[in-house]
């Protein structure tokens, strides 16, 4: 190891100058040496404990007229700077104070703008909307009566009790007494074909249609083992709601 003359820093075997102020280092065996009082190993200036059996290392005291942390006195490592720690503490209370009264002021504030009495907004009359949706066109009417019947024409085919009642609205009379024949019919007969005609779509009212539906069934009949045909007429009122149009009412005006 080497030692700095001028900083007494001391440095590893490779260094040739000191790291610290750039003066050539001096070898190991020209550095003054103190033994450590336990093992009697060497010990280097600025040492605080022996590297060989951890005692403490007894340094002279320096004299009263010797300025604290002089270049001279040894050092292992560069001592940390030191602090002036004289008027800290009138500093943080300063810092104390002057944060005690920003929150007193914000305070103040606070409790100033919530006291002032905010402006209501006007009101503005409850704005209506209509129960209804607007009127569909008659193309859009035709198109709506039409997926109505299909859903129908489909709920036989499958015969789907489900789909079937979901064509009507929950309002339609005597919609359990449609049911209990509708399952009558399908114990009767199996649907092979089924077409219908739809004629005289327009509007009765607000969300309230009327048309005329043609259904023409071929049905194969269980009980007689052959195939018949059959065609009924109604007279239909449809109601639409949330864009859902559904049978309120239907009256029968022909059957063959």
């Amino acid at each position: 190891m080497a030692i700095c003359p001028q900083c007494h820093t001391l440095h590893g075997d490779e260094h040739r100058f000191c790291q610290r102020c750039g003066n050539p280092l001096m070898p190991d065996e020209n550095s003054p040496k103190n033994f450590c009082s336990n093992c009697r190993e060497p010990v280097y200036p600025g040492q605080n404990f022996c590297t060989e059996c951890g005692q403490r290392v007894r340094v002279a005291v320096p004299s009263r007229g010797a300025k604290k942390g002089s270049a001279k006195a040894g050092v292992f490592y560069p001592p940390p700077p030191e602090r002036d720690q004289g008027p800290a503490p009138r500093r943080r209370s300063k810092v104390w104070i002057g944060g005690v009264a920003g929150l007193l002021v914000l305070l103040a504030i606070t409790y100033v703008v919530l006291r002032e009495p905010k402006s209501k907004p006007a009101m503005r009359p409850a704005e209506t909307t209509p129960s209804y949706t607007p009127a569909p066109r008659a193309d859009n009417l035709q198109r709506e009566v039409e997926r109505v019947a299909e859903k129908i024409r489909a709920a036989h085919m499958n015969k789907d009790m489900n789909q079937f009642l979901s064509c009507y609205s929950s309002a339609y009379p005597e919609l359990g007494q449609l049911e209990r024949a509708t399952y009558e019919n399908w114990k009767t007969y199996d649907f092979k074909n089924i077409s219908y005609n739809i004629s005289n779509v327009h509007l009765v009212g607000p969300n309230v249609a009327s048309a005329e539906l043609i259904w023409n069934f071929q049905l194969f009949n269980h009980q007689t083992k052959a195939f018949e045909l059959h065609r009924s007429a109604f007279q239909i009122i449809l109601e639409g709601a949330g864009g859902v149009w559904k049978i309120r009412e239907s009256k029968e005006i022909g059957y063959s």
